[in-house]
């Protein structure tokens, strides 16, 4: 089985090209950074349905406390399907997003809103808006994540994409239309440096998670199974 760019998932012997999330990985603590402070996630994940080609993703977040258990991030993402088919078509997706996170009283539930965009070189570029909900609980050491969100994605310049599988006798094309859809991932978050920690000091921490993304247009749908890792460095 054969995609080709900007996220195509392929069902038996039919190709179809979904407009992609501007974030592929997350895995943030849920209490916001202390105003003032700032710090760096780093991480790569991948995702697919069973036995297809993945969409691999790498992406670097600079997220910025405001105080009032609230904070800010930009973070950029550079993505890709991971196969080597017949189509020549550019395979990578490259996307940036804005997002604001708010954690009311400092408590076990966060929320996340996120605007941004992106482009594809083989089938133009995008936007999209997402939203979501995180809780966990919250310690110097090992902490379990849970979160849920949504997306829609909105092609702005779509372009037909060569999308041709060996057992096609001709060129198949596809082209991204409006796609909204929803993550649900759990993970872990583990801390490097607990006692730093436990002083009130940013320390680094370790991620690892699974995610389940569903995606959905006009006419057709697709789950993609996903894992990720990344690190969180304070700056």
């Amino acid at each position: 089985m054969k995609p080709a760019a900007l996220l195509v998932v392929l069902t038996a012997c039919t190709q179809h090209l979904y407009s992609p999330p501007t974030q592929a990985y997350a895995l943030a603590p849920v209490h916001a950074l202390p105003g003032g402070s700032r710090a760096l996630d780093l991480e790569g994940s991948s995702h697919s349905q069973i036995f297809d080609p993945a969409f691999e993703a790498g992406s670097a977040r600079l997220r910025t406390g405001l105080g009032e258990d609230a904070e800010l991030s930009v973070e950029g993402m550079l993505g890709a399907v991971a196969d080597g088919g017949p189509s020549t078509a550019d395979r990578h997706v490259y996307a940036g997003r804005t997002a604001a996170r708010f954690n009311p009283g400092h408590g076990a539930i966060s929320f996340t809103t996120g605007l941004g965009g992106g482009y594809a070189p083989a089938g133009g570029s995008f936007a999209a808006l997402d939203g979501g909900i995180s809780i966990g609980y919250d310690n110097c050491t090992l902490v379990p994540i849970g979160s849920v969100s949504g997306f829609v994605s909105q092609p702005l310049s779509a372009r037909p994409v060569d999308v041709t599988i060996p057992d096609d006798r001709s060129s198949v094309y596809a082209t991204a239309r409006r796609t909204v859809g929803n993550v649900v991932r759990g993970g872990l978050r583990l801390s490097l440096s607990p006692s730093a920690c436990r002083a009130g000091h940013q320390v680094p921490w370790l991620t690892a998670g699974l995610d389940v993304t569903t995606l959905v247009d006009a006419t057709s749908h697709a789950e993609l199974v996903g894992l990720g890792v990344g690190i969180e460095l304070p700056l």
